[in-house]
């Protein structure tokens, strides 16, 4: 597609249906509905965001849209309608950020219409809530009735939002003198040595169990902002304070974009006690456009307002993130980044999943005992946000990067006749307690992470996934064992495969590179061609980006790992990427001065991205460049104890270490200590027959299974190449 669309322009072509209703979660355009329901959040950001001076006919509409929320027996609005229109219970509460966008709405509206009966109902509207907020403490939420409180908790955003909804409403009246007075001391409660918490607890102290949160500091400093405009003399000391404490806290370790939480001492970490007896949210950090746009924008409006660099140089990182998270093909902008299998301060691994998150979170999908929410949808209130803070823009594509001199041949045997030249030793571990582990995993027409029908705390459970099937088909094959019901799995393979050609985890979630490359290769080594393999291409070909990377879905930010991932599918099915050489220009360009490689162009070395880069430039045939020298930085990461570091400096990783071997397997080396690898993997055998990360500690997922088995036929050097290349 040549003339890409602007923001606008695709929000309102993909995101308001016929009535100017704001559907609440797309996947990549109108034509792919993820969540039809509508917010009141949504409707009146839409109205707040979209329409131009001249756009009464827009404004009109939206506006109406706005008022299907309205609650026709008590004051304020419901906050969900369904997908008919209709008020859903859970939707009868009073949250007063959202309530307060919504008179603000009806304010713009009001004011771009000339309607001065709006914009007094606006007032009077705002005016009736924020007496229930202050007269009830700055609760979190409200019932309908305006007065019973369900979360006297206080929230640093909501505050914000009721201070910028005031200002823009304010009619000069001493009420609201008097509120934004208050407002200003009740920000100002929030305060830390450093920033500003997230929330205060229902006796008014600092929630440190909660630390801080990108939004809330934004917000926070927008607030501060339109105070200072207002005359309050300390405005702009807090603005400041609270964003240069977001900088320093949120900053992801490569320097790209910011990650959404931090705790108490400032450090973004992965909190399964906050997550399970806190507010309920992930434990997972992830790096969320819809922050990404309140922080632009609140450091350009500092920037305005104290001609301070620094704060412009914050904004223009926000937006650089907005930018690269935006799809340059169809427009909109995709909802962010998670991590795994490290920690968010130095995240490895970029997970296209916001995993764990609460049960009904818009967008998100249920597996088993969890739910996640994919990153490569777009969601109305990202698209909204970031339109208010870059303005109506087009996309820039990226250009593929300069082509590297041409890499020397690599001859690969793709022969898939054994995986195994020898049964694996038996004294490392116990192999038939953990094949009964393993079988113990079978579910419906798969296999699940675990054996575990309904597990607690975070442990996955047995419910069938595409993920796990790969994993449990290579491991049995490895150790040549039989494969029951062979016909079974792949029709439970062959259900997940989408009308868009790819592969979800289960049979109706979304299409993801990962899972389509799961389920291709699952069928391959299964020798399955019961699925429509042109329409799977067509998916896999159109996740490549004119720079000649792959994200995780059509127009999804590319990386190494994903590009890895797609590669080999696309080989599976007797194809070659498209930008073939422009694939290899950017795997290329990963590379860094020590011989590792980074997940993308400028990152540090690990040995995750390193064994992805080498074992797809194999995997097309090519000689790794410099490949020496990446053997030697490779064997330099492992420990005394046995294991790898997954990077200079960093800690010993179980996950790490299995790249680490890989690699070195793939481009015909080992690790200079055998043994001690072997005995270092052996001893997070569990006790039930499985593997974990720690030794001594309980047995984890299948993909540790995988990581034990697949690595220990690769340091007896038994493990067929080629399968050692395409299994990963």
């Amino acid at each position: 597609m040549t003339d890409h669309p602007s923001l606008r322009t695709f929000i309102t072509q993909n995101f308001l249906d016929d009535s100017s209703g704001v559907v609440a979660v797309l996947g990549r355009g109108a034509d792919d509905l993820v969540t039809p329901d509508r917010t009141l959040r949504d409707a009146a950001l839409a109205l707040l965001a979209l329409p131009r001076t001249e756009d009464e006919k827009l404004t009109g509409a939206l506006l109406d849209a706005l008022r299907g929320f309205e609650d026709s027996t008590t004051a304020g609005f419901h906050e969900l309608l369904d997908v008919t229109g209709t008020p859903h219970p859970v939707g009868d509460v009073r949250t007063p950020a959202w309530q307060a966008l919504a008179y603000w709405a009806y304010h713009h509206a009001g004011t771009l219409l000339a309607d001065a009966a709006l914009v007094e109902r606006a007032v009077q509207g705002l005016r009736g809530l924020a007496e229930a907020v202050v007269r009830e403490a700055w609760p979190a939420r409200l019932h309908r009735d305006g007065t019973t409180v369900l979360d006297s908790a206080s929230s640093l955003a909501q505050v914000a939002v009721l201070t910028l909804a005031a200002r823009a409403t304010d009619d000069g009246s001493d009420f609201f003198d008097t509120f934004l007075s208050a407002a200003a001391e009740h920000l100002e409660s929030f305060g830390s040595a450093d920033g500003a918490w997230s929330h205060l607890t229902p006796r008014g102290a600092p929630d440190r169990f909660h630390g801080y949160r990108l939004r809330s500091s934004s917000l926070a400093a927008l607030a501060w902002c339109s105070l200072h405009e207002r005359g309050h003399g300390k405005a702009l000391e807090q603005a400041r304070k609270v964003l240069r404490h977001a900088r320093s806290s949120h900053l992801h370790a490569r320097g790209r974009g910011f990650w959404d939480r931090a705790d108490a001492a400032s450090q973004p970490r992965v909190d399964a006690l906050a997550a399970q007896y806190g507010r309920p949210d992930s434990p997972f950090p992830a790096k969320l456009m819809g922050d990404h746009a309140l922080l632009a924008l609140a450091a350009r409006t500092l920037a305005g307002l104290t001609d301070e660099a620094e704060f412009s140089e914050l904004s223009e990182l926000a937006e650089d993130e907005l930018h690269r998270y935006t799809d340059t093909a169809v427009g909109g902008v995709f909802q962010g980044q998670g991590s795994w299998f490290s920690t968010p301060v130095d995240a490895t691994v970029p997970l296209a999943r916001h995993v764990m998150v609460p049960p009904r979170t818009a967008g998100a999908f249920s597996v088993g005992n969890t739910a996640y929410v994919p990153f490569h949808e777009k969601h109305a209130e990202t698209q909204l946000l970031a339109l208010l803070a870059l303005g109506d823009r087009r996309p820039e594509p990226a250009t593929a990067p300069t082509a590297p001199a041409r890499l020397e041949p690599w001859p690969l045997e793709r022969d898939l006749s054994y995986v195994s030249r020898a049964p694996l030793t038996a004294r490392d571990i116990d192999i038939p307690a953990y094949l009964a582990w393993l079988r113990s995993t079978e579910s419906g027409l798969g296999y699940g992470l675990t054996p575990y029908p309904a597990p607690l705390g975070l442990r996955s459970d047995r419910t069938a996934q595409t993920f796990s099937v790969l994993h449990v088909v290579s491991d049995l094959m490895a150790l040549n064992e039989p494969i029951p019901h062979r016909e079974k799995l792949l029709a439970g393979i062959y259900a997940t495969q989408n009308p868009d050609g790819g592969f979800g985890e289960q049979p109706g979630l979304l299409s993801e590179a990962f899972t389509t490359y799961c389920a291709v290769l699952t069928a391959t080594v299964l020798e399955g061609e019961g699925y429509d393999t042109q329409r799977c291409a067509d998916f896999l070909e159109a996740c490549q980006h004119p720079e000649g990377a792959f994200g995780n879905a059509p127009g999804y930010p590319g990386d190494a790992w994903h590009s890895n991932l797609a590669t080999l599918a696309l080989l599976a099915l007797g194809r070659r990427p498209l930008r073939e050489d422009d694939l290899v220009a950017y795997f290329v360009s990963c590379r860094n001065t020590d011989g590792g490689y980074g997940n993308q162009p400028g990152h540090p070395s690990d040995t995750f991205a390193t064994f992805r880069v080498v074992d797809t430039l194999i995997a097309l045939g090519l000689r790794p460049p410099n490949l020496e020298q990446t053997v030697a930085w490779l064997r330099g990461l492992q420990t005394e104890a046995g294991g790898f570091r997954y990077r200079e400096g960093g800690p010993e990783s179980f996950v790490g270490s299995y790249h680490a071997i890989a690699s070195l397997y793939v481009m015909g080396s080992e690790p200079a200590d055998i043994a001690a690898c072997r005995s270092w993997i052996a001893a997070r055998q569990s006790t039930d027959g499985g593997f974990g990360r720690t030794p001594g500690g309980p047995s984890e997922t299948t993909d540790e299974g995988f990581i034990a088995i697949q690595a220990l036929h690769m340091l007896e050097g038994k493990l067929n190449p080629y399968w050692a290349v395409i299994m990963t």
